[in-house]
């Protein structure tokens, strides 16, 4: 009998607490926590909002108001420890919590000036589309004359991951890898200056570049929609480059035209590898719950001559190049500069904390000296 009643306690038990779970109203309970508040009954509140902090159906943002409750009756309870372990509790919650005077007592303002959740790094993933754009250094061809020449865009893709070092909410110092395919396309321009007088050359070079961009970030930092600029510098390491279908037009005196199309060629070993660019750019970020999605346009201006001077009329073998002849053409000394459109993703790794103290006092602000 004993066990029997032993169960039916315990059922009794199970019952009542899914009922209640069933029934609990978080907003109810913080207008009742709100109400003993407001009536100068601090030390039950911590009890009164354990359920609501403990509760699953409490939304992020009730659970900001719980803390906030705690932090200013732990203040008037003359209880500084847990006022810091609330406020410290609501950042979590919300990392983007500013306490302001216009909204909060003064004393959690204050209190708040002692927190910071700014995150120390920032990752980001970026994709999108890239051009580029041949800037000649010096022009060469075998033709005896200077040759009208013009460029004509070409889509590349890049990808890429990149971190964001946190100076304060608005600096930070960015890193970034990105693997990008490049492309671009001259073609003769309509001019009188051609090829031998007359004839046509169009050549598409198509290269893979890793390239490693180091920039200083000014962001906005609040709102849900936030520009940002930036600008720095950038290494770029080419990978491969290739010749596409160059295309050689003969126009003969008569009128008749003979084409002539070169084959893929490796042009690899005719470029520098190690070459190096400015980085400008900016965009917006958008934000969804504590991350956000990006737009970012980029420009990099080319600061190396990408054309080894040693290659220019010779093979990979080390022997002269047939093409340069028959084609009539060498490859310039030039700068690529290269523009591109990307989105992405941002993951701010938040990291709730109290502010340390300022590296050897050098930030330190020193005391006002005594008045007599």
């Amino acid at each position: 009998m004993a066990k029997k009643s032993f169960f039916l306690l315990i059922l009794v038990v199970l019952t009542h607490r899914l009922v209640f779970a069933q029934s609990f109203d978080p907003e109810q309970v913080l207008t009742q926590a709100t109400d003993e508040f407001n009536a100068g009954r601090y030390y039950g509140i911590p009890a009164l909002l354990k359920p609501v902090i403990d509760n699953s159906k409490t939304t992020n943002e009730q659970l900001v108001r719980a803390y906030l409750l705690l932090t200013q009756s732990y203040l008037i309870l003359d209880d500084p420890i847990a006022a810091e372990d609330s406020y410290l509790k609501l950042l979590r919650a919300d990392p983007e919590y500013v306490a302001n005077t216009a909204r909060d007592p003064i004393d959690v303002y204050y209190l708040s000036k002692k927190f910071t959740s700014t995150p120390i790094v920032t990752p980001h993933i970026r994709a999108g589309l890239n051009t580029s754009v041949v800037r000649i250094i010096r022009e060469l061809t075998v033709s005896g004359t200077e040759i009208d020449t013009r460029s004509v865009l070409k889509a590349g893709v890049q990808v890429g991951l990149g971190f964001d070092f946190n100076l304060s909410t608005k600096w930070s110092i960015g890193i970034e890898g990105n693997f990008a395919n490049k492309a671009f396309k001259r073609t003769t321009d309509k001019g009188n200056r051609k090829y031998f007088g007359a004839d046509d050359l169009t050549t598409v070079e198509r290269q893979n570049w890793f390239d490693v961009p180091v920039y200083v970030k000014y962001s906005y930092d609040s709102g849900k929609i936030r520009p940002f600029g930036y600008a720095g510098f950038a290494f770029n390491f080419l990978i491969s480059a290739r010749g596409i279908n160059w295309q050689f037009r003969d126009n003969f005196a008569d009128g008749s035209v003979k084409e002539a199309e070169e084959p893929n060629e490796n042009l690899t070993y005719k470029r520098n590898l190690l070459n190096r660019s400015l980085v400008v750019g900016g965009g917006v970020k958008y934000k969804i719950g504590k991350d956000f999605l990006f737009v970012d346009v980029r420009y990099m201006p080319g600061l190396s001559n990408l054309t080894k001077a040693d290659k220019i009329y010779y093979d990979k073998e080390g022997a002269f190049d047939p093409s340069v002849v028959f084609y009539g053409q060498v490859n310039d000394f030039f700068r690529l500069d290269n523009f591109s459109i990307s989105g992405g993703y941002i993951r701010p790794i938040y990291n709730p904390r109290k502010k340390g103290k300022p590296l050897f006092g050098i930030f330190k602000k020193k005391p006002a000296p005594a008045v007599d």
